[in-house]
């Protein structure tokens, strides 16, 4: 009898189970990294791997403390340290970057709670619990049958922000043409830097023989141009990108999340200054970019609010440059014999 009860009581073993839901979701992870077999197969951003690896991962949670009479909240709860397991082992062995980790986080949360949830419904209402555990093992497999039949939906999406600047719409164009050695000290605290999207280090244009060009280069070697298709003195200008083999070099963001690809792409930018009494301006950025995806209920939100917040970090940076430039300007003027220096897009 001691012995039944010893093997029972390793069977149930709720930490066991944890293990085996972190590893269900790591492999899980590797098979979804393997290479396409098919156009339609989205891989680590479907939502059969988004939604149903946690779903799974919180069910063999609460299934394996069956027997300790957990409260509803363990069942919404406890499934969270499977989850976080799993996304520290994905960290860990470098099937994940940090980005697709912040972003996968409230999802995978969520999901493991409902995970939970169901697997505590199944648990009153049937004795059958072995057999519902593996029924809703499958769950991500049936959940990639119907979703490989679905082609990717395209979303266009637009970022519009603008900030007031104590400075001249001359000065403002000056700082915008000419963005050289920009540090971090200089950004404004930011999410979508603060989960690993690589900052700005410099934007600068120049004349080529296929006309004017806006390099730009981040950290990590990550460098992209961008044509400059309308442009208005000191009012508007306007570039559309171009994203090379080499922009984003391996290891500077997460593949399945670079600017660029299957997933998302980022369109043009467009800059519009209008000059306001007091020698202010104001700055507008308008953005366009794809987010092209099987879960756009989930992504077009996130994209949305990680844009308006790299925007508004750009926004800031020459708000600041602008002021600091004017300010040395006026300064200098006050000063006999002294004339205002050129900008640097006229020097």
């Amino acid at each position: 009898m001691d012995m039944e009860r010893t093997t029972q009581h390793r069977k149930n073993n709720p930490w066991g189970w944890v293990l085996v839901g972190v590893a269900y979701g790591l492999v899980l992870r590797v098979l979804f990294g393997l290479p396409p077999v098919s156009g339609t197969y989205n891989g680590v951003m479907s939502a059969a791997f988004l939604f149903g690896a946690p779903v799974v991962a919180g069910a063999l949670t609460v299934h394996g403390a069956r027997d300790e009479g957990r409260s509803i909240w363990f069942a919404i709860f406890g499934p969270w340290l499977t989850v976080a397991l799993m996304l520290l082992g994905s960290a860990v062995t470098l099937l994940e970057g940090s980005i697709c980790i912040a972003l996968m986080s409230p999802v995978f949360l969520a999901s493991g709670s409902v995970g939970g949830l169901l697997m505590a419904l199944v648990h009153r209402a049937s004795r059958y619990a072995n057999t519902n555990v593996s029924v809703i093992a499958v769950l991500p497999l049936l959940i990639l049958g119907v979703e490989t039949r679905s082609p990717l939906i395209e979303k266009e999406m637009e970022v519009r922000m603008s900030v007031l600047i104590e400075a001249s719409a001359e000065r403002v164009w000056s700082e915008i043409l000419d963005a050289r050695d920009i540090s971090p000290d200089e950004l404004t605290l930011s999410l979508t830097h603060f989960i690993g999207v690589p900052r700005p280090v410099e934007g600068i244009n120049r004349q080529t023989p296929d006309g004017e060009i806006r390099f730009s280069k981040w950290e990590r070697g990550v460098s992209f141009e961008g044509l400059v298709t309308e442009r208005r003195e000191n009012e508007s200008i306007r570039w559309e990108y171009r994203f090379g083999d080499h922009s984003f070099p391996k290891g500077s963001m997460d593949d399945h999340v670079a600017i660029g690809g299957r997933f998302f792409d980022l369109s043009d930018t467009t800059f519009n200054l209008r000059p306001l009494p007091g020698n202010h301006t104001e700055l507008e950025i308008v953005a366009h970019y794809r987010v092209s995806s099987s879960i756009n209920f989930y992504a077009i939100p996130a994209s949305r609010v990680l844009g308006h917040d790299f925007v508004s970090t750009i926004l800031q940076l020459y708000k600041s440059r602008s002021e600091a430039s004017q300010l040395t300007v006026t300064d200098q003027n006050q000063q006999p014999g002294r004339r205002e220096p050129l900008s640097r897009s006229e020097s």
